[in-house]
């Protein structure tokens, strides 16, 4: 490789390092309340609750979805139960709740098969993975790097009772109350599109144990939030895994998840039995491994900017899920950091009351809106700010013409330091003619580049753009996450259609933005008879075409990776510059006819 193209790969390189390394640049604005909040539609446990009928169909067996080998695990499950319930433990198959008949539970999970030399088929329960399709989000991806780091996983029946002393505080909290015993229980049941009136459902599904697909056409996912059908008490109150407090009263993400464990721990030293034994039990390995990988999902989340108390966001393995989001102030963001406070927070404040002025529910076109005018916003402001850079810039372009006339007159300034020295006293001259200041150049990228961040983490922090969809696509998620999500093709299920639309579209008016003055500059420069060579103009081209060229790479690449607000944003600039570029271009061609 030579040395040109050599700088070129690095330069490339440094535009992909640079993608990394910006999403550094600002702090994530969640709370501690919000991550456990985030936590919980990822990691819901494994237990399926369903309907009595839809229970005893498959214990027996009427209800065969895998050839039995449901009916054999609920089995097992239900000997283990009694074993426990005889002892004082709580049942993870049978009802949910003591003296309800409506909620059930069980929970699927794969198992092996193996042949007695005797014949038939015996089941073989050292647990694989949890078929339960929440387990999915989360739980299975650390079960297989448990079960690849070679650690002790813990049983199926200690999965369990976490599930059920979660689902038992959950209650207690969804009805107000300190006791199991004084509780309605009969005023609980399972997930249903029915109206439930002041009746709390478990889980919001129409299905017991719901896919992805089963999800997008019930389309019931928002129960237990102030746009849904009923009132979920998994939903609304299971971040109570995760959510907890300190000894000083502050919320800590881990605090709950930590005293959960320490009660089963307390039950399995207070009652012997082999499912709850302490080889049962999570090790130090596996809660470590358990809380690094739920903490790197949930901290990857960053739209934790709400400028009210409310309901944000498509979470879960599903992407179905809003959770409770507490306010931000901008004491609060002061808190976070000298940007945060001063150009990240006041972006999403803006974008927050403008999507609510035009479209309460947060369904997607008022957030469009928002960006449309927060977009106008920002680029007007920066406008002010740079005006005079701005106004260099463009006078730089129209006098093209009289710098190659310059550069005509010295062509071996390259390698005659005279001849350079001359050009440049005469290219000074000729600034200075026309009031042009050239280090003010740096002024735009020294104002532009906080700016840049601030926006990104702006839109990407904003609750109200990860609340609702445009076409299917959410606009918190980035257009490579939609892109490489091809499930539903070729249906515009999950807004791949529209998010390629929205980066081809971008990606061409953001090309164009940026080449739209060097074509003029070409346009203008032709004008000027050119019969020597010049090596030294010929250097300074190539440098600008080359710069021009990184920063189209860059701008294609970080729209592909960013969230597809940020593409909408970049769209909006680029039609924005466009039409800067073409007005300023008409305004200065006009003065200089009449001699200005």
């Amino acid at each position: 490789m030579n040395k040109k193209s050599l700088k070129k790969a690095l330069g490339f390189a440094g535009i992909g390092l640079g993608v990394i390394l910006l999403s550094s640049c600002t702090a994530n604005f969640c709370s501690q309340t919000d991550l456990a909040s985030i936590a919980y539609p990822y990691e819901q446990g494994v237990t399926v609750y369903l309907s009595k009928t839809e229970y005893q169909a498959l214990v027996s067996g009427e209800k065969d979805p895998d050839n039995g080998m449901t009916k054999a695990i609920i089995a097992k499950e239900i000997e283990w139960s009694d074993q426990a319930e005889a002892l004082g433990l709580p049942r993870i198959a049978g009802p949910a709740y003591d003296g309800n008949d409506t909620v059930y539970k069980y929970i699927p999970y794969t198992c092996t098969t193996v042949e007695p030399a005797s014949g038939g088929i015996e089941y073989k329960y050292d647990l694989v993975s949890f078929s339960s399709a929440k387990a999915d989000g989360i739980l299975n991806t650390i079960l297989k790097s448990a079960q690849d780091g070679r650690y002790a996983i813990p049983s199926v029946y200690y999965f369990g009772v976490m599930d059920d002393l979660v689902l038992k505080q959950a209650t207690m909290n969804a009805f107000g109350k300190n006791n199991m015993s004084d509780v309605p229980t009969a005023e609980i049941l399972v997930g249903d599109e029915a109206d439930l009136g002041d009746k709390w459902a478990v889980n919001p599904y129409t299905q017991p144990n719901p896919s992805r697909s089963d999800i997008n056409n019930d389309r019931v996912g928002e129960i237990g939030t102030s746009t849904g059908k009923g009132k979920s008490i998994l939903r609304s109150y299971g971040s109570y895994k995760f959510a907890g407090a300190n000894e000083k009263g502050e919320p800590t993400m881990w605090k709950n998840y930590d005293v959960l464990n320490d009660k089963i721990r307390a039950l399995s030293v207070e009652h012997s039995f082999a499912q709850l034994s302490a080889y049962s039990l999570p090790s130090t390995d596996f809660v470590a491994l358990y809380k690094t990988q739920i903490n790197t999902k949930v901290t990857s989340i960053r739209s934790c900017i709400a400028t009210r108390d409310g309901n944000f966001g498509h979470y879960g393995y599903a992407s179905d899920w809003r959770v409770a989001i507490e306010k931000k102030d901008w004491g609060y963001a002061w808190q976070k950091g000298f940007i945060e406070g001063l150009l990240v927070y006041p972006v999403s404040w803006l974008l927050d009351t403008f999507a609510y002025g035009m479209d309460p529910a947060l369904s997607g076109v008022g957030q469009i809106w928002a960006l449309i005018f927060v977009t106008l916003i920002v680029r007007g402001l920066l406008l002010l700010a740079t005006f005079r850079s701005t106004a260099d810039g463009q006078k730089m372009q129209m006098i093209q013409p009289e710098l190659a006339k310059i550069q005509a007159k010295y062509p071996n300034s390259n390698t005659n330091m005279v001849e350079r020295q001359r050009m440049s006293q005469e290219q000074m001259a000729l600034y200075k003619r026309h009031n042009i200041h050239p280090m003010r150049q740096f002024l735009i990228m020294f104002i532009q580049f906080p700016v840049f961040i601030a926006v990104w983490a702006g839109l990407q922090g904003a609750s109200a753009l990860a609340t609702g969809e445009v076409l299917n696509m959410s606009l918190s998620d980035t257009i490579q996450q939609i892109l490489f999500n091809t499930d539903g093709l070729p249906s515009n299920l999950h807004g791949w259609w529209t998010a390629l639309f929205l980066f081809v579209l971008m990606a061409i008016v953001q090309i164009f933005a940026m080449l739209l003055p060097r074509i003029l500059a070409k346009r203008a420069q032709k004008k000027v008879g050119r019969t020597t060579a010049n090596p030294a103009q010929d250097k300074q081209n190539n440098t600008m075409k080359w710069v021009a060229y990184g920063m189209m790479i860059f701008t294609i690449v970080m729209g592909f990776m960013l969230p597809s607000a940020m593409g909408v944003y970049w769209l909006i600039g680029g039609l924005i510059s466009i039409a800067q570029t073409s007005i300023t271009q008409f305004i200065m061609a006009k003065r200089r006819k009449k001699g200005k």
